[in-house]
């Protein structure tokens, strides 16, 4: 009895000791270049090709990988990788930035995730067409403007949108006084930036696409 309970005792202690000493948490590997990464908003590293995050243990995390410019800085417009990832407790979350096959980056899969038309930007996480289509419904449901604000403002943190979603998107939109604040909330969210003056066409007056036009160029001064 007593032989049991020691050899039960020394199982405990074993299991025990390997939970202590597993490793849970997130690896983040780039392949290519060297980037910045941010898990729920806090910055976790600094320029560096791998990076590991302990003691997760276990839950959902957003997590932002940004390619390192020179000198460690890093711009939000080169932003390689931003989704909700979900750690297991004792294991480890392994992330490659820089692999053609990694899931949500496919180019030329229109119905996945990520989609790019061509001459973007690769890791460019563009909301697919089927995603577009399931949003603007979801939009047109909601009964108050607060609620769509809210559902937009959700899908600019993980999703970049193309000019012509963009255009699709100012139907919500009535008046010039209604499209100047949302083309300047979205513009830092537009993949063909080089195309978003067919969206500017939108506006009824010239003062207004003035308007625009100096925001998106004080933008470009203070991200370049």
């Amino acid at each position: 009895m007593i032989r049991k309970l020691i050899l039960s005792f020394c199982f405990l202690l074993a299991m025990a000791s390997v939970k202590a000493f597993s490793l849970d948490g997130l690896s983040i590997e780039s392949l290519k270049e060297q980037v910045v990464v941010f898990v729920d908003g806090q910055q976790v590293c600094k320029p560096t090709f791998s990076c590991f995050v302990a003691n997760l243990h276990g839950g959902s995390y957003r997590v932002e990988v940004y390619a390192a410019r020179r000198g460690g800085r890093f711009e939000r417009e080169d932003l390689l990788f931003d989704e909700r990832v979900y750690c297991s407790p004792m294991k480890v979350k392994e992330i490659v930035i820089g692999n053609s096959d990694r899931p949500g980056h496919r180019p030329g899969h229109s119905d996945k995730p990520g989609y790019r038309p061509d001459n973007f930007g690769y890791y460019d996480p563009v909301m697919s067409d089927g995603s577009f289509e399931q949003f603007m419904s979801s939009l047109r449901k909601q009964p108050f403007e607060s609620d769509r604000k809210a559902l937009l403002d959700n899908a600019l943190i993980s999703s970049y949108f193309t000019t012509d979603q963009c255009i699709r998107l100012l139907e919500f939109c009535t008046f010039d006084s209604e499209k100047k604040p949302f083309l300047k909330k979205i513009y830092p969210r537009i993949a063909d930036k080089a195309n978003f003056f067919r969206a500017l066409d939108k506006l009824t007056f010239s003062s207004d696409k003035e308007e625009i036009n100096l925001f998106i160029k004080k933008y470009h001064e203070n991200n370049n």
